[in-house]
């Protein structure tokens, strides 16, 4: 009878593999000798491939690697093997002998089997023995892993014997997770002795460098539960000079008491010095980590943290991306999983709004760490966290890849650079043939644009702004920036451009400043120099330079928002509707923070009618397309390739078909469709047309206008 292995190759390449599937496999690769020529033509993006053991074969001579690329049929430029627990680096012995690695090194989790075979047992050396042979393909390798720490005496596993690294929560708690930033009972910083076995991991496999993945990039608990254990509190006074009152302990040992009262106090009366505190410790850690890497001619890529923002990773877990990224790390693996709560809503209290956050994400990452390199997930699957995106909900997955691959910055030069560097493939075990190429194509149409400038709003940022964020949050809780953002493009606003302010002098068209309550009075002149295009700001009430075409505030009070236009011309008749009544804490240290990444953070009250009419203003400012049918389903991103060509991409909220009518400002000439469906020509009519659009999906043209 065919094993399960042996049904997934016969159904990749067809019956003849039955008996003999690797056989079968390696016979293609050799028959067609410029297979892995044409595979090695340059992809003019990058591509991870985050993967565990369990997706390789140790029985085979090249443990898998021909048969893994013959499916994939292309050669990525690296690959990421998820290796799970940090005692793959812990417990590293050298290469005197060969040794088993624990199961948990072999698959997430330790899972028995995939749907291509049973869990093997790995060896450092068949380990080594595999990055040989991707190497043979000039494929970069690294090593991932997260903070797990597993249960039990056994070689391999040095975690569990250092309870001491556990994360400590508020109430004295240890969480099984390992927390990089705290001291071993030696008084040794545990990244110093991390830093020394990973260089010495890179070195004896042959690594190419490693990613630094979920709990090692940042903690796994937020900061307002994890760490308030003796040793970081201790670590926190001497760094920032604080002093606890003389009614708290600084040694409260295995008080549980005392420790409830010892994290109350300090996350009410300093929570703003805590997480500049964890900011800086952050970047000590990776700045140690990052130069012994650098200083091997190795590669370090960072997870971010938790498909967090910048602000919401500052405030929830104490992670700055521009502090890390100024350290030279080479990447950021950007935690896009947008397509997997799209299949699980109980992952995100916001899941309608999640595939907006992600988007909004990715635009403030990438404005804010300036240079450094960003790969966005492409989630496909993960069988230990138990979702199939690629399989389930393939019209979602193509719409993340096409979106998420055409956000884009102004450089220094005033020219449209694009957010993301390429993808990661999350996770890469187990493919069929068809799957990879569904994904290759999508992948590079996503790619494969490249406009000239921007015809919609531009979002302007200022780091100043974002840096006066902390404190106005945590006096006010209004909305930060990536909050304002994601709400607006929920609701319609085309927003796919971000420029930092000191490059909007050298920018055309409509400005959005969000939260122009936190620039700088000098920021606030350069802004109102701008000439190129009208000035649309939204946030908090301050004094302009000038008076607004028009202006309104919204119904929830004190410190309302209020968004006001310049430079436009236009008049607006704007009535807000009655909204429920906000109920504001007394205080807002008592507002109960969120223990998940799938929680969302406090905010106080904005009324859906202003942001609505917000989005209304918006658009004014966006006459190229114009959605005259179904604007509740239908989002927009617009690409202007020459004054005569644009590229839409149109997407739909619904889980259901929708066919929009939409109205372009010039005379259409012609419409190119980009993307497998509709399957058919969409017909026009002048200026209009209408074109189906898949649940969840997202169909791409290309709209070329009369002289």
């Amino acid at each position: 009878m065919s094993s399960r292995r042996d049904f997934l190759r016969t159904s990749t390449i067809g019956l003849t593999s039955i008996f003999f599937p690797s056989e079968a496999l390696l016979a293609r690769s050799e028959e067609n000798n410029s297979y892995f020529d044409f595979q090695k033509q340059q992809i003019p993006y990058d591509i991870l491939l985050w993967i565990e053991l369990i997706g390789f074969d140790n029985t085979l001579s090249d443990y898998g690697v021909k048969e893994f690329l013959s499916r994939t049929n292309f050669i990525p430029k690296a690959i990421s093997f998820l290796l799970v627990s940090p005692d793959f680096v812990n417990t590293h012995y050298g290469m005197l002998e060969e040794w088993v690695f624990p199961p948990e090194y072999c698959s997430y989790t330790a899972r028995t089997y995939s749907p291509e075979r049973e869990r093997q047992d790995w060896t450092n050396y068949q380990l080594k023995g595999l990055v040989s042979e991707l190497h043979k393909y000039d494929i970069e390798v690294y090593c991932s892993f997260f903070d797990f720490v597993y249960e039990g005496e056994r070689k391999g596993r040095w975690s569990w014997m250092h309870p001491e690294i556990f994360e400590t929560g508020k109430d004295g708690n240890r969480y099984s997770y390992l927390h990089p930033l705290k001291r071993l009972d030696d008084g040794i910083l545990y990244e110093d002795f991390f830093k020394d076995k990973l260089i010495e991991v890179l070195d004896d496999y042959n690594f190419d460098g490693v990613h630094i993945a979920d709990g090692i990039a940042h903690t796994r608990r937020p900061l307002h539960d994890v760490d308030y254990s003796d040793d970081m509190i201790s670590q926190f006074l001497e760094q920032t000079g604080v002093e606890l009152p003389s009614f708290l302990l600084q040694s409260c040992k295995l008080n549980k008491e005392e420790y409830k009262k010892r994290s109350k106090w300090l996350w009410e009366n300093k929570k703003y010095e805590w997480v500049l505190f964890h900011t800086n410790r952050w970047a000590e850690f990776f700045k140690k980590i990052t130069d012994a890497i650098h200083e091997k001619g190795k590669k370090i890529f960072i997870n971010t943290a938790w498909t967090q923002a910048p602000f919401e990773a500052i405030y929830r877990y104490g992670i700055d991306y521009q502090k890390i990224a100024e350290l030279g790390v080479d990447g950021f693996i950007v935690e896009n999983v947008s397509s997997t709560v799209a299949m699980e809503p109980i992952l995100s209290d916001e899941h309608e709004k999640f595939f907006y956050i992600a988007m909004s994400m990715l635009m403030l990452i990438k404005v804010r760490v300036k240079a450094t390199n960003l790969l966005p997930f492409t989630t496909i699957h993960d069988t230990t966290e138990q979702y199939d995106a690629l399989r389930h909900i393939p019209t979602v997955v193509e719409r993340d890849i096409y979106s998420m691959a055409n956000l884009y910055f102004y450089n220094d030069f005033g020219n449209l650079q694009r957010c993301s560097s390429g993808i990661v493939g999350c996770l890469s075990d187990s493919l069929y043939s068809h799957e990879w190429d569904w994904l290759k194509k999508k992948w590079d149409l996503a790619y494969s644009f490249s406009p000239k400038f921007n015809v919609a709003i531009t979002l302007i940022w200022s780091d100043n702004a974002f840096e006066n964020q902390l404190k106005d949050y945590i006096t006010t809780r209004r909305w930060s920036t990536h909050k304002l953002l994601y709400e607006l493009m929920y609701r319609g606003a085309s927003i796919n451009v971000v420029c930092a302010i000191d490059s909007i002098d050298k920018i055309q068209g409509p400005v959005l400043i969000l939260n122009p309550h936190l620039y700088s009075e000098n920021e606030i002149k350069k802004v109102f120099s701008y000439r190129n295009g009208p000035i649309l700001t939204i946030g908090g009430k301050c004094k302009f330079p000038v008076t607004p075409d028009y202006e309104f505030s919204d119904v929830y009070l004190p410190d309302p928002l209020s968004c006001a236009i310049f430079q436009s011309g236009k008049q607006f008749d704007v009535k807000l509707n009655n909204e429920p009544i906000e109920i504001i804490p007394p205080n807002f240290t008592e507002v109960t923070e969120p223990y998940s990444w799938t929680e969302s953070l406090y905010y106080r009250k904005v009324s859906t009618s202003f942001l609505s009419k917000c989005v209304s203003v918006i658009s004014t400012c966006m006459p190229e397309l114009k959605l005259l049918t179904e604007a509740e389903f239908i989002k927009i991103i617009i690409l202007k390739k020459s004054t005569n060509e644009i590229v839409s991409l149109i997407g739909n909220d619904s889980y259901y078909y929708k066919t929009p009518k939409i109205e372009t400002k010039h005379k259409i000439k012609d419409i190119v469709v980009k993307t497998t469906f509709p399957g058919i020509p969409v017909y026009f009519d002048n200026k209009q047309f209408n074109v189906k659009i898949p649940g969840k999906g997202m169909v791409i043209l290309s709209i070329c206008y009369e002289n």
